[in-house]
Formats: structure tokens, C-alpha cells, sequence
């Protein structure tokens, strides 16, 4: 280790002051270290407090904000196509302006019918009333009017059909028939000579009559093509003029055909009623094609039923009915 010397060119008094100088610049060297080191934890200790005391003060003021709640949406208690009818208090059902038993009629003053009965059914699993709207002259104006929503449904005896399938929603059936013929024996007799009943009906001829805005104007079409297409305002209208002679055949669904024979007992030498076992005609319900769970709804409630009802469980239903039409 080399030693310190005194600066050259000193006398000898300043080699004598060397030590002191010395000594005393070792002491500011000292002072020196000790103010930086002091000034250094300062700092970190300065830093540590701030940081300490920040997340304390910002927890703090978060704890004592109030949480603000989600937004809310308001979500109806029902689908609309629903709701609509809760709020209204009552069921809507359109029906034809004409009775035509035994679906809805008046008896003794009262609409009655198996059409009237499901649409009452209908509306007591909803908790609600049963408003009949009747303004529509035609089956076709029935279907109309649901388009319009100026019903909620229709039970009307409406036959399914792709044509109108395309404007309204229909649902599972809840009857299922045969398309049928009530023929004037005579005039079926000159049809038939030389040919049997099944090659006269399958290449059928002649004037048939249907109602008018019915779906059989467009089954006779699909079925008869060479039939000529007469047109009534009433089923009524259609039996008498096959009566008379003035038309071949009335088509229409087997339960009308049937019925004729516990109505009209004095008109069966006249008639001959023939079944189609080769067609169908279903009846549904009708809705607007919005009406999505409204349709739901009642193909659930069809689903509960005990037993699909029939041609023959319908007319007998309503036996008492028809012995009192029968009543002079």
C-alpha cells in the first residue's frame, strides 16, 4: 500500500499542517456519506407512505360509494300473442254469421255447439271470457277476419288448407272426416247405365253443388275436375236443389251428408249419400301467423282430451237437438 506524501513544493510548514488537513477532510468526507444516506432512506421512506396510505384512502372511498344496481328490463310476465288476451280480459273467437249445427247454433236462445263448447273451454284455461265474433258471411271470411286480428281465433268448422295455410297459422285437427256426396238418385241412375258407381264417382260429370266461399269449391276442383262448379249461399240452398233435380250432387264432409239422414228422413228417396274413404277433410282451430304461443297453447290443450271425437260421438252429442228439429 503506497503512502500518502505531501503535496511537493511546500516548506516545511505545511509538510507540519499535512495531518490536520487531513484529518479534517476525512471528517467532510464522513459528514458527506452520512447526509446522502440520510437523504436517501428520507426518500424511500416518503415513497412507502404515499404508496401505503393511497390504496387505504381509494378502498376507502370505494366502501363508501352506494353500488349502483344493474339497469332492469322490463320482461312481460306472458308472450305478447298472450298477454294481449290477459289484458283484454276475454277470448276473442270468430265464427260464422250462419249457424250450422251441431258446431254453433242457437238452441233455445242460447249459441250453443261443439264449436262453441271447445272456444268456452279454451278461454276457462286462460281465466278469462268468451266474446263470439259472427260478422263474417263466408268460411273464407272467417279466415279473413283472423288475418286482420280482428279475432284472436277462429273455431268455425274451418277445413285445413294449403291455400290458407299460407296467410294464418292452424292447429293439430281436433275432428277428422270424410268428404262425402249427397247424389239425385235419378240423375246418378242415367250416369251409371253401362258403368258401375265407382267408374260414374272417380270420372264424375254433371253439376255439383257447394257453398259458396267454402274449401270445397277448391276440393271439387282437385277431386271433379270435369264436375261444373255451382255455387250456394246456404248448405240448405245446396240439399234443395239436388232435391229438386236442378244439380247432380251436393259435396261437402261426411257429417253434413249424415246429418241429412237423421234431418231430413222424408228426403231419402230422393238421395243417395256416398263416402269417400280416399279423402280426408281435418277441421283446426285457426290463429293469426303471429300467434305462436297462442297456437302452442292450444295444440297442448287438444293433447288433453280423453278421446278424439268423431263423426259419430259429434252427432250423437247432439241427438236431442236433432229430435227436436225433427219436432212439426
Amino acid at each position: 500500500m503506497g503512502v500518502i506524501q505531501p503535496p511537493p513544493g511546500r516548506g516545511a510548514g505545511a509538510r507540519a499542517n499535512w495531518p490536520r488537513e487531513l484529518r479534517r477532510l476525512g471528517v467532510m468526507l464522513a459528514l458527506l456519506v452520512v447526509v446522502i444516506l440520510g437523504c436517501r432512506d428520507t426518500a424511500l421512506a416518503a415513497t412507502k407512505a404515499s404508496t401505503g396510505s393511497a390504496t387505504p384512502t381509494s378502498r376507502t372511498a370505494s366502501a363508501s360509494q352506494p353500488r349502483t344496481a344493474p339497469p332492469t328490463v322490463d320482461i312481460p310476465a306472458m308472450p305478447p300473442d298472450i298477454q294481449r288476451i290477459l289484458d283484454r280480459g276475454q277470448l276473442t273467437v270468430a265464427v260464422l254469421g250462419q249457424d250450422n249445427a251441431p258446431f254453433f247454433m242457437d238452441d233455445q236462445g242460447q249459441l250453443d255447439g261443439f264449436d262453441i263448447q271447445l272456444a268456452r273451454a279454451l278461454a276457462d284455461q286462460l281465466g278469462v271470457a268468451v266474446e263470439i265474433e259472427r260478422s263474417a258471411q263466408t268460411f273464407d271470411q272467417v279466415v279473413d277476419t283472423v288475418y286482420g286480428q280482428g279475432a284472436d281465433l277462429a273455431i268455425s268448422k274451418i277445413s285445413r288448407t294449403l291455400k290458407r295455410a299460407q296467410r294464418v297459422r292452424f292447429s293439430q285437427p281436433y275432428l277428422r272426416m270424410r268428404q262425402g256426396l249427397l247424389v239425385n238418385r235419378l240423375q246418378m241412375a242415367e250416369q251409371t247405365q253401362r258403368r258401375s258407381m265407382v267408374e260414374t264417382i272417380r270420372d264424375l260429370r254433371g253439376e255439383v253443388g257447394v257453398i259458396k266461399g267454402s274449401s270445397y269449391v277448391g276440393f271439387l276442383k282437385q277431386k271433379f275436375p270435369q264436375a261444373t262448379i255451382v255455387e250456394y249461399p246456404t248448405w240448405e240452398e245446396v240439399v234443395e236443389a239436388v232435391v229438386r233435380g236442378d244439380i247432380l250432387a251436393a259435396y261437402r264432409d261426411e257429417l253434413e251428408i249424415k246429418k241429412m239422414v237423421r234431418t231430413r228422413p222424408d228426403a231419402a228417396l230422393q238421395l243417395q249419400t256416398i263416402a269417400l274413404t280416399d279423402t280426408q277433410d281435418a277441421l283446426a282451430v285457426v290463429l293469426p301467423w303471429s300467434s305462436t304461443h297462442l297456437l302452442a297453447f292450444v295444440d297442448q290443450y287438444l293433447d288433453t282430451l280423453p278421446t278424439q271425437p268423431t263423426v259419430d260421438t259429434v252427432l250423437d252429442d247432439y241427438a236431442d237437438y236433432w229430435a227436436a228439429q225433427r219436432q212439426p
